[in-house]
Order: C-alpha cells, then structure tokens, then sequence
C-alpha cells in the first residue's frame, strides 16, 4: 500500500497535491481473477492551480503511469495508475456520465480498497448525488456501445447495418427499398442509425439509400461497408475472438446505473459481481450478453422516467463543492 501512495505522490510531483487514492477495477467491483486480473490504481488529485471558471476545470490534465504496453494486454504483473484533477473530475467527468469517474465517487463504500483519503474529500464523499446526471443516460450508453462496437453489437453503427443487411437478404432482390423500409426501420428500432427517409427510402449511418432503389443493389453496398468488420461480427455470433472482459463492463454500468436509479446509491463490491464474472469467464453466449445490454439500456430509459433520484447537476454548485475541498485543503474551512 505504502509504496502506491507513494508512486502517486512522485507522479505528482510539481503538479499537485494527492487527496484520494484506491484500488480500482476488479479489485473494486468484486470480480478479481487471481493469475489473469491486473493491478490497476486510480486516484484524485488538487491541481497546484486552481481554475478560475467551469472551462478552466474542465481543461485540467490528469497524470497517468502504465507497466503495460500498447501492443499486449495487461497481464497479472502490469499495474496501472491514472490521477484525475478534482475539478475536472467533480465538473465534467461526472455530470457527462464517465463510467470510471463515477467508480471513483463511490469507491470508499468498499473501505479494504481505499489506501489514501485526504480529510477535505468528505465534502465531496458525503453528498455524491450532486455531481450526477442521472437524467441522461448517453454517457452509459456510449460506454456500454463503445464495450461491444466491433463487434456488431445491437444498437451500434456496425450492429445496425448488419441487421439491415441480413433483412435485406431475406427479402426478394427484385422489391423496391420502399416496399420494405417501414418494416426494418421498425424491428430495427435504432433510430440514430436506422431511419425512414422521405421518399420512403432508408436512411442507414447518414447514407442516404432512395426507396426507389432495389433491395439487390443495396446489399452490395452494404457489404462494402461491413468488409473490414465482417469477420470479426460473424465470429463473435459463434462465441469466438471475444474480449469477455469488455462484455463485462458494458453490463456492469448497466447494473450500475439501475442500482442508483433505485435505491440513489452504489456500493462495492457491487452485487452483480457473481454475474460479472461468470460474462469474464465465457459463461455466457455473445447472444446473451447482447441481449442483457440491449434490454438492459431499454430498461433504464423506463427507470430514469420514474426515478426519484433522476436529477440533473447543479453546476455552480459543484464548482463551489469544489471550491470548499481546496478551503479545506489549506486549512481555511
């Protein structure tokens, strides 16, 4: 413990001063697999200067240190650490939805983890719910997109137009988009990618097909499109060449979006760590864990219309949260 304290202290050095710090990652969430999981490190630190506006918080640059390297996965020796500047973090990171900012936030409920808290982080620990924006759920659903895009998963870029692909060639080559595009745009149901054009054409990724057109003209051009990205989508429908780890994470901020729209908090280890796990592990079918992110995102649409806990952040308010924390830190509070 001693020597990552001390590690985040150096890092810092001529930057700012350290204020929290915990293990993080499957540490954290209850999901460590002893030989496979790597150490990852991650912390909040005062910048020397402070900002003197929500856009100055908002252009703070935070420290990483990494034993990695871009060309493997980390394995059980690697360690990573990332520090994230406090305004930053409380300003922007959190009211955007930042999936690992938000781990932060509610790191302490899992004490064994914490190895550095600073006594003026209680103004931020103690309220967590002001610097939420529970109201929007885009920045989940970019994380839980970005965890399966390449491989075609429902709701993405890729994953619409290969469903549209596959429909298209059900279809007799001979009919006209305009014939067929009120269906697909229906059980596709993903409007920001699939939608009816005016002549009642399609609308695929922001290219325009004319309903005009016929079905065997479109095809090839969707397959163009998918080329580079087709082997890994039809390998993944037979349960190959899978990271199961970024499966996990897409359904773990699901679980973790619908623990705070129902109860208002979160808690680690998290109580989906079992679930977690087994996705890790290969348990489950790409086919399944698609479907628990698909339904899982069309659920907390429905929660965050009834929750009481929906609320959107106060920014003012924050950046004087924020404000206090460095009060307390110099010991004027």
């Amino acid at each position: 413990m001693d020597n990552l304290i001390q590690k985040a202290t150096d890092l810092l050095q001529g930057r700012g001063r350290l204020l929290f710090l915990t293990r993080f990652g499957s540490d954290l969430y209850g999901t460590r697999v002893e030989g496979i999981s790597d150490t990852d490190v991650r912390g909040v630190f005062l910048p020397m200067t402070a900002p003197a506006t929500l856009e100055e918080a908002c252009m703070q640059r935070g420290v990483h240190s990494t034993t990695g390297t871009a060309e493997h996965k980390n394995g059980p020796r690697d360690e990573d650490m990332d520090l994230f500047p406090l305004e930053r973090w409380l300003c922007q990171m959190l009211p955007l939805g930042n999936t690992g900012a938000l781990d932060l936030l509610y790191a302490p409920t899992n004490p064994s983890c914490t190895l550095y808290c600073h006594p003026a982080m209680k103004e931020v620990f103690d309220s967590p719910l002001t610097f939420l924006n529970l109201s929007n759920g885009t920045g989940c659903l970019a994380y839980c997109q970005g965890q399966g895009k390449s491989y075609g998963m429902a709701g993405t870029r890729l994953g619409v137009l290969y469903r549209v692909l596959r429909l298209l060639e059900g279809e007799d080559g001979r009919k006209r988009l305009e014939d067929v595009a009120e269906d697909i745009v229906a059980r596709i149901a993903t409007p920001q990618y699939c939608k009816l054009a005016e002549d009642r054409g399609l609308v695929l990724a922001e290219q325009c097909h004319m309903g005009r057109t016929r079905v065997d003209e479109v095809i090839p051009r969707l397959q163009k499109t998918l080329q580079p990205n087709m082997e890994r989508i039809e390998l993944a429908r037979q349960n190959r060449d899978i990271d199961w780890k970024a499966m996990s994470h897409a359904v773990r901020a699901i679980r973790q979006q619908e623990e705070l729209l129902r109860t208002g908090s979160l808690h680690y280890p998290l109580a989906c760590a079992q679930e977690l796990l087994r996705i890790k592990k290969g348990e489950y079918t790409f086919a399944e864990v698609e479907k628990l992110v698909s339904d899982g995102l069309a659920g907390l649409e429905e929660m965050r219309r009834h929750s009481t806990h929906a609320s959107s952040p106060d920014f003012e308010q924050i950046f004087a949260k924020a404000r206090a924390v460095r009060r307390l830190c110099s010991g004027q509070g």
